[in-house]
């Protein structure tokens, strides 16, 4: 998921991992960023003989006005596609469109209002596959809003710390509070976010380098509101996902493992009570703008929940996704 500007600004270090810098348009304040994706991939227990698929994750062009204006816009249009490992195929129907775009207003030193279709600034993965180390999305990506109508204010508290309110319509009634930005070299994003009459979710994310490793962490705790409780199952659940890359030369060693606890809440959408992941996606980025990935995905669930080969449902409790995307950034 992409985050607002302001979030990628707090130095998150899965953010702008492919980007290569920004094109100017000529003879305005507008730059322009994007990039093209395809990619080759096989999974199991898709209930589906045609294990393997081609994909064209991604084909977006994000504009963005300079920052230094009363008033800027920030929007993305293009074809993307989300894999997530409960539904590697997701997004096939994927049409041609607007992803996210907001209007920015500036009205004092230190304030930012957007309003339109936002990103949210919950969780570490972002919207694009190439802004992230890995190709697959991951179970706490998949329980997190992605975009959404609504107005958020942001406000710079002191150097390299936000607050933020928002106010959106998710489906529903919702709104936000959280802060953002780095203290003593840790990156960090803190927010409260409340579905009305649905649920609420706290959500904490974390990064740092150390000795030339890359780590982060997203922690998410979510429980339900009582008009949203069924009788006799839990009521909350938690997801915990830990990222770490190292870098040799031009090559790049990404990998991720989380595990949630769903109980019976259903709110990570997983077979059973619980569910671990491990993603590692070896990558190679020969220019500043070109990358090549391979990936190997991983998910067990404590009870079968995935389909068979043929089709038959709730056979097994596991499935791999493997493959390769490659991509150009600019």
């Amino acid at each position: 998921m992409k985050k607002a500007l302001s979030l990628v600004a707090a130095g998150l270090l899965a953010a702008g991992a492919a980007q290569a810098g920004t094109l100017t348009v000529a003879n305005s304040d507008i730059e322009m960023t994007g990039g093209v994706t395809a990619g080759y991939f096989y999974a199991t227990n898709i209930g589906n003989k045609n294990n393997d698929y081609f994909v064209v994750p991604n084909f977006a062009i994000d504009l963005t006005s300079k920052v230094n204006s009363i008033i800027g816009f920030t929007a993305s249009f293009g074809r993307v596609e989300q894999a997530t490992l409960l539904c590697p195929k997701a997004g096939e129907d994927a049409t041609f469109g607007v992803d996210y775009a907001w209007v920015s207003i500036r009205p004092i030193e230190g304030l930012t209002i957007d309003a339109g279709k936002l990103t949210t600034n919950i969780g570490y993965e972002l919207y694009h596959t190439y802004d992230n180390k890995n190709y697959i999305f991951g179970l706490v990506w998949n329980a997190q809003p992605v975009t959404y109508p609504g107005a958020r204010a942001t406000y710079s508290v002191m150097d390299g710390i936000d607050v933020y309110a928002e106010y959106n319509q998710d489906g529903r009634d919702a709104f936000a509070i959280g802060s953002l930005g780095s203290v003593a070299g840790f990156n960090y994003a803190i927010s409260y976010y409340d579905y009305t009459a649905f649920k609420n979710l706290i959500d904490v994310v974390l990064s740092t380098e150390i000795s030339g490793i890359e780590i982060g962490t997203n922690i998410d705790y979510q429980w339900l509101d009582d008009t949203a409780k069924t009788p006799g199952n839990d009521d909350s659940a938690y997801g915990i996902a830990l990222y770490l890359s190292t870098k040799i030369d031009v090559f790049e060693i990404p990998v991720r493992i989380e595990y949630v606890n769903d109980g019976t809440s259903e709110i990570y959408s997983v077979a059973g009570n619980d569910a671990w992941t491990f993603t590692i996606t070896p990558t190679w980025r020969p220019t500043q703008n070109t990358f090549l990935r391979a990936e190997f995905a991983y998910i067990s669930t404590d009870k079968k929940g995935f389909p068979d080969d043929n089709g038959v449902l709730n056979q097994k409790d596991s499935r791999t996704v493997m493959g390769v995307e490659a991509g150009f950034v600019f």
